[in-house]
């Protein structure tokens, strides 16, 4: 027998609490009887069903996900616009989606108004202030059901009318079974006089002699431009360029429409479109690698405005306005006629048509830049956005070119597109592609050194960035201007509101690094100029 420690009793006698056995272990067992179990799973039951009911579709969608499977590190890459949803299974061909179109309902104004508005909500940008929306709420709203109706029975007839004067409205092989292959991509210009030619000249000098495109280039014009063989000559010797001349110039027209006859006429089955005011900083070649062009076959560049929800061509075409896309801007286009099954071809007629037609389309859009859009729209079919919003490019001098302390931005730096390699890395920005002279073509007197500087951008300007709505793109009259509303988002700032926007200045050199494009950009800013005093 082990001794007991002097310390392992008390005075009493006993054993203390702590050394004392446990109590022995009752032989009874806790048992749920079925009575039990029913009342309470019926608990259960009456506290989660108005939860599972409430929001059955957010469990039905988690329950089907696949997220296993889900590209997360591509999610960056912007999803095509325009496109039917699947669970519609409208197949993929020009008859069905013809009929798609005439069987949509035909609706009155108030009637799209509130999914419209909600869509496309006033208070998230400045919709009214775009001069070509303004003051056409009253022709929209008097659009009625029965011109609706007769909007969409004119396309499909123009469309038929094709047809049996001998044109194709899906393409096919046998359309390039003739074209060499070197030749079946290729630049597109139009115009041919005066000051549009000597900028088109700027934009080829870039393209030829700096960038050192490989491209056929085609330069469209009407039959009173480019008659001099001496302008004719300059043109093929200088820049290796074709001349295609088109016969449809009507007076007073705002010569819009040869765009589109030069995308339908040209032979290229993938074209890279330049206005003539458009300096392109990369070699377009690079473009038809990129992945959001691979997706869908074509990708437009967004603009500075939105849409209006009560414009009535969201009735006409059947879609319902959303802010999921910019409208674009057509400075710049890159397009593959073979897209969506061979439709992309019909695209192009379709928007053929509403150009054809400005009493019916005037009031609906600002030329072609918003007919390409709705046609994708009429025919449910997807396209492209650019992955990124447009900069602000010019300098720190007026519209009259005085020196100043503030900028002003009279240019779009329009960017590249996501090359394969960075398909999964959200961090890519693409570098500019394009510098489109929208606003600085207009403008005398200015100071060449001054001329195309800087640039002002979002600091999170992904076209399907959230946070845009936080910084404010808007035509001045003067300038283009980008302004952040609130307090920068970093951090550090005063008042930061912690969610990483801001609007940042970059100067042009820096963004195109020493080389030889910004020293061109640097020399031909005198041309530029001097062409603008003509």
């Amino acid at each position: 027998m082990v001794p007991s420690s002097p310390s392992s009793t008390d005075s009493s006698g006993s054993s203390p609490p702590y050394l004392r056995p446990p109590p022995p272990m009752s032989s009874k067992r806790f048992r749920l009887r079925p009575v039990q179990a029913f009342l309470i799973l019926s608990i259960i039951a009456i506290i989660t069903l108005p939860f599972l009911h409430q929001n059955r579709e957010t469990v039905s969608s988690y329950l089907s996900s696949k997220y296993v499977v889900t590209d997360v590190s591509s999610q960056h890459i912007p999803q095509a616009s325009g496109g039917l949803p699947g669970h519609l299974n409208i197949p993929l061909t020009l008859e069905a989606r013809l009929s798609y179109l005439l069987s949509k309902p035909a609706l009155e104004q108030w009637e799209a108004e509130l999914p419209n508005r909600h869509g496309c909500p006033m208070f998230t940008f400045n919709r009214n202030e775009y001069f070509a929306h303004n003051g056409k709420e009253d022709q929209w709203r008097n659009v009625g059901t029965t011109d609706i109706r007769r909007y969409r029975s004119k396309m499909v007839d123009y469309l038929r009318g094709v047809e049996r004067e001998g044109g194709k409205l899906v393409w096919d092989k046998s359309m390039e079974a003739h074209v060499p292959v070197s030749e079946r991509r290729g630049i597109i210009f139009t115009g041919g006089e005066g000051k549009t030619l000597a900028r088109m000249k700027i934009s080829l000098q870039m393209l030829r002699h700096v960038l050192h495109t490989t491209l056929p280039i085609e330069v469209y014009h009407f039959p009173d431009e480019l008659q001099e063989a001496a302008a004719r000559a300059e043109l093929v010797d200088n820049f290796n360029v074709k001349l295609v001349q088109i016969d449809s110039k009507r007076s007073g027209d705002k010569s819009w429409l040869i765009k589109n006859e030069a995308f339908l006429t040209t032979n290229f089955t993938e074209f890279i479109y330049l206005d003539s005011d458009n300096i392109p900083l990369i070699d377009p070649r690079t473009l038809f690698d990129g992945v959001e062009y691979q997706q869908s076959g074509s990708v437009f560049w967004g603009d500075l405005n939105k849409d209006h929800p009560d414009n009535a061509i969201f009735r006409i075409v059947g879609k319902t306005c959303t802010d999921e896309h910019w409208p674009a801007e057509t400075g710049q286009i890159i397009f593959d006629k073979r897209g969506n099954n061979g439709l992309n071809l019909a695209i192009l007629h379709l928007s053929n048509h509403m150009m054809q037609n400005p009493d019916m389309y005037g009031f609906l859009s600002y030329g072609d830049k918003d007919t390409f859009r709705y046609s994708f729209y009429a025919l449910g079919l997807p396209y492209q956005q650019a992955p990124k919003m447009f900069a602000s490019a010019g300098g720190y001098q007026t519209q009259n070119g005085e020196s100043s302390l503030n900028f002003c931005g009279h240019s779009m730096i329009q960017w590249g597109l996501t090359p394969p390699h960075a398909k999964h890395d959200p961090s890519y920005h693409p570098p500019p592609a394009f510098l489109h002279t929208i606003l600085a073509k207009h403008r005398n007197g200015l100071q060449p050194s001054k001329l195309f500087t800087h640039i002002r951008r979002p600091r999170l300007d992904g076209i399907s960035e959230p946070l845009l709505v936080r910084t404010l793109y808007e035509w001045t009259g003067d300038c283009f201007a980008i302004t952040l509303k609130g307090p920068d988002g970093l951090p550090e700032s005063e008042n930061s509101m912690m969610d990483g926007q801001g609007v940042i200045m970059q100067h042009m050199g820096d963004l195109l690094g020493s080389g030889e494009v910004w020293e061109e950009l640097k020399a031909l800013s005198e041309v530029f100029v001097k062409i603008n005093q003509q």
